[in-house]
């Protein structure tokens, strides 16, 4: 084979090209024979794959193998159909610009769910986002901004200190999409780490930090759920929930933010442009809670609700520049 012709070839070049028809995995004891050459490059156990030679091939490596030998084809069909590879930014894929264009050929051939999503890892390091995403409600171009075009998605770092997004994401009429374990900074103008519209979002052991404009903003809708999350040290807003939005923060933090901690608005739809009839609600969890030392006010709510599932006691809000709680038509209310 020459090395050359497929050294930049794409998981699409492949997925596509005619292969042998070895589609099944069958295992069953192997008795050596040394009177048999080759005889464990022909029949190789199946155990030693799977422990051995598998877990040193990427998703990428084992989509090209298939045309090299038919046992790799079956292998193929048995991990892929199984979904049990992930997609590996820096060895499947050069950058994390690429990752959407690779979720699309395999979405496309199978199905991925909330129980079973494709998952993208993503090592130590930083990883920038090159790509603008055009919000298609406001039509606003955001600049270092990744959008993600499929449902079911899990995006998984190695920690807050350890994997780092240099860029935002955008999410619009989606579901099921994960962050996990990493750091988000968008720095370009109007720089935003996270916006969504009409999306459903999970956010566990993120840092959203020191964007220009928003570290999260919510529309039209959406539904976000945040664990030991921080939303820090950005321009103007840590958390911008509009439109309908219901939203739980677990254990998070809002801080240092250059204007307002959590801004929480009901009235206005970028959808229809006219006043909504569900309200934004935000919940606050965890005894961690704490909004504190933003430069404008800790807690703005506008005809809308947030609901503190603490004590009244609990220090929740302040220390910021301006009152840590403010709400005109809405409601700020502890529970226990």
């Amino acid at each position: 084979m020459d090395k050359s012709s497929t050294s930049s070839r794409t998981l699409g070049d492949i997925e596509g090209e005619p292969v042998a028809k070895k589609t099944k995995l069958v295992y069953k004891t192997i008795i050596y024979d040394e009177s048999v050459a080759n005889q464990w490059l022909d029949e190789p156990p199946l155990e030693v794959w799977d422990h051995h030679i598998i877990p040193l091939l990427s998703l990428k490596d084992l989509a090209l193998s298939r045309t090299v030998c038919t046992f790799f084809e079956a292998y193929w069909q048995d991990k892929f159909s199984n979904n049990v590879l992930p997609l590996r930014v820096g060895n499947d894929v050069a950058t994390i610009d690429d990752v959407m264009g690779v979720i699309e050929i395999l979405s496309s051939r199978r199905e991925y769910t909330k129980l079973n999503p494709f998952v993208v890892l993503l090592g130590k390091g930083d990883y920038p986002i090159t790509s603008s995403w055009t919000d298609p409600i406001y039509g606003r171009n955001y600049l270092t901004t990744l959008g993600i075009t499929r449902s079911n998605i899990t995006f998984l770092g190695k920690g807050k200190d350890t994997t780092t997004i240099l860029g935002g994401f955008g999410i619009d009429n989606l579901e099921n999409i994960t962050f996990k374990n990493m750091a988000v900074t968008n720095t370009s103008e109007e720089g935003t780490g996270i916006c969504m519209n009409n999306a459903k979002v999970e956010l566990m052991d993120v840092a959203v930090i020191n964007c220009t404009h928003r570290a999260l903003h919510t529309d039209s809708g959406s539904v976000v759920v945040a664990t030991r999350c921080a939303f820090s040290k950005c321009g103007s807003y840590g958390v911008d929930t509009r439109g309908g939005t219901i939203a739980h923060f677990h254990d998070c933090t809002f801080e240092g933010n250059g204007g307002t901690g959590l801004y929480v608005e009901t009235y206005y739809s970028a959808t229809t442009a006219t006043t909504v009839t569900t309200a934004t609600i935000l919940h606050l969890h965890g005894e961690a809670t704490a909004v504190h030392s933003n430069g404008g006010s800790g807690i703005v709510v506008y005809n809308s609700k947030v609901i503190i599932h603490l004590p009244s006691h609990h220090n929740t809000s302040y220390n910021n520049g301006s009152p840590d709680r403010s709400y005109s038509g809405g409601t700020i209310t502890n529970v226990e």
